[in-house]
């Protein structure tokens, strides 16, 4: 959970998102936790408030995929291997 509210942490911070969603950007997320063929898919996405043009919705992906990615290594490896 610490990697999940540092996701957010992050995202709140992102100038583009902000200017995309306002403030708090995690106002306008949703964290979906589903559980499939033994696996848990978590994900994150726009709650639909904000009308999104393709440009912008790309850069929402591009962000969330490059702040997701970067927690998951800094937590991965703060941890040790387990």
């Amino acid at each position: 959970m610490d990697a999940l509210a540092q996701i957010i942490e992050d995202l709140n911070k992102n100038e583009e998102l902000r200017n995309i969603f306002g403030e708090p950007v995690a106002g306008r997320l949703l964290v979906i936790a589903e559980f499939a063929d033994g696996d848990v898919d978590l994900r994150i996405e726009e709650n639909g408030d904000v009308g999104m043009g393709d440009t912008e919705s790309r850069r929402f992906v591009e962000i969330i995929d490059r702040v997701v990615f970067t927690n998951l290594n800094r937590s991965q490896y703060s941890s040790g291997s387990n």
